[in-house]
């Protein structure tokens, strides 16, 4: 009698369960494998569905709501005792249509796999854990994380001096309350613009899509899914391909995806068809994965992930490419500064700081409120990381990218150039010099089509640079930035 009640209440109380994978991809289009609800669950699920939509849209617009109550003197009592009396209403109708999932009972696919579910608790060894999750597709949002790092060395925000942003009296005077409007804008509207995949319809969308490529991964390529607790307390939906039989599956890639982007469908497929072993990961707020997106939740899982590789999957870090796409660059540029001896890194159309993109998109008169709002709650500045970082790193440049690109069509305007900027000046400051021919040169060359490119290359660089280059590199094994290459080779002809 035990064994059914427990199934029983494992059925109303369940994660949601989306697909049974099967042995193969199907290769037609009938996707017996995923879930079939009955009608009972799916009406306690879409009421469930509006019910947590009602209360995010709640959260966003609080703040307006506390000042219409404010400026209209409708903090009463009666309003209270009105208030608390509809919580409660709505929270007896959540309550009840959760219940109503009891039907999942009478559904034997669910019933299956909620006595599966009981019978891992009974016996939740690493083996059996991961080969349930090579199962089933399911809500892992009360799945038991397979990792926990320590929360005593949790990462604190990078602190910002008012001094850099306030250039007047005016501006520092209006700094707190600019400050605040700041944080309401960017907790109200900003951080769902940053990171659009955080979007509840955006996730909706594109459900079956991450269920395709979840299975595909899974099915396929014998990717492991995991669960890492922060210290924080996000959990990071995780998957891992282990090719380390073979040389180059040796090297492990980290993806790091963009501000709409999921490892399901996103550029792992790169690495894994160059036979790398590869780890892809959703930041906070995106897919599986808890939380919601901010700096510091993102500097976070980028560490935890990184712990979890070297402790659990004992890849040395020398071993360790980081590939980031857009705004994951900030992640895998933060992570090759504390992790200086990866074995590379590579960064796809990514920015040099977040400010000017986002001031683009508002209009003029919010510019020092944007300013104020990026700077103490999304400073995602790659230039001043990668400043800090010693190891070698690639950039890709999209060249007429509508997002890095400041005016459409016109590539001397990508941000990817601005970062050039920056940091090769930092990096070989006896070769380029702020104001000098050598950057206008190259500012000539990042804005020239490939035929102008080849000719500057040509007149420019002489033959004998390759041997200078060779020879530094032979009597330098180890380089640290600004370096000292060229402060001897005048006789070269590259600036």
């Amino acid at each position: 009698m035990e064994k059914p009640l427990l199934v029983f209440w494992q059925c109303v109380i369940g994660p949601k369960l989306y697909q049974i994978y099967p042995n193969s991809l199907p290769r037609d289009q009938q996707l017996t494998h995923l879930y079939r609800k009955n009608i009972s669950e799916i009406v306690s699920d879409s009421i469930l569905l509006c019910l947590k939509a009602s209360f995010g849209i709640f959260r966003m617009i609080w703040p307006l709501c506390f000042w219409y109550y404010y400026q209209t003197d409708s903090f009463t009592y009666e309003n209270g005792i009105s208030f608390v009396e509809n919580a409660i209403c709505i929270s007896i109708i959540g309550i009840y249509f959760m219940l109503i999932r009891f039907s999942r009972y009478i559904n034997p696919t669910y019933q299956s796999f909620a006595k599966e579910l009981l019978n891992l608790k009974t016996n939740p060894t690493k083996e059996v854990r991961q080969t349930f999750l090579s199962n089933f597709d399911f809500s892992i949002s009360h799945w038991k994380p397979d990792y926990v790092m320590n929360t005593s060395i949790a990462h604190e925000m990078p602190t910002v001096s008012s001094l850099n942003i306030e250039t007047t009296y005016a501006e520092r005077i209006l700094h707190y309350p600019i400050l605040l409007l700041g944080y309401i804008g960017i907790n109200m509207i900003g951080r769902r613009l940053l990171f659009p995949g955080s979007l509840q319809i955006i996730r909706f969308i594109r459900h079956q899509y991450l269920l395709n490529g979840r299975m595909n991964l899974i099915v396929s390529y014998r990717a492991k899914r995991c669960l890492l607790r922060t210290p924080d307390g996000n959990t990071i939906d995780t998957v891992f391909i282990d090719r380390r039989p073979s040389e180059l599956g040796q090297t492990l890639v980290i993806t790091c995806e963009g501000n709409a982007g999921f490892y399901e469908i996103g550029c792992m497929m790169t690495a894994i068809r160059n036979g790398y072993s590869v780890f892809g990961w959703n930041r906070p707020g995106f897919g599986e994965s808890s939380g919601y997106p901010s700096v510091l939740s993102e500097i976070n899982a980028i560490d935890t992930i990184l712990n979890y590789i070297t402790e659990q999957l004992h890849f040395p870090i020398d071993q360790i490419v980081l590939y980031a796409w857009s705004m994951g660059g900030y992640a895998a540029c933060w992570a090759a500064v504390h992790y200086q001896s990866i074995h590379g890194l590579i960064l796809d159309a990514i920015f040099d700081d977040i400010l000017p993109l986002a001031q683009r998109q508002m209009p003029s008169f919010t510019s020092k409120l944007v300013e104020k709002a990026i700077r103490y709650h999304f400073n995602l500045d790659n230039v001043h990381l990668l400043k800090s970082y010693n190891g070698p790193f690639i950039l890709i440049r999209r060249t007429y990218d509508e997002v890095m690109n400041l005016t459409p069509n016109r590539f001397e305007t990508n941000r990817v150039n601005t970062l050039l900027l920056h940091i090769l000046p930092y990096r070989y400051p006896h070769i380029y010099k702020f104001n000098d021919e050598s950057m206008l040169l190259l500012r000539e060359y990042l804005s020239a089509n490939e035929e102008q490119r080849a000719t500057l290359f040509n007149t420019y660089c002489s033959d004998n640079l390759q041997i200078e280059i060779d020879n530094y590199r032979s009597e330098h094994s180890i380089v640290f930035y600004p370096c000292s290459f060229g402060l001897y080779c005048n006789s070269l002809r590259y600036y």
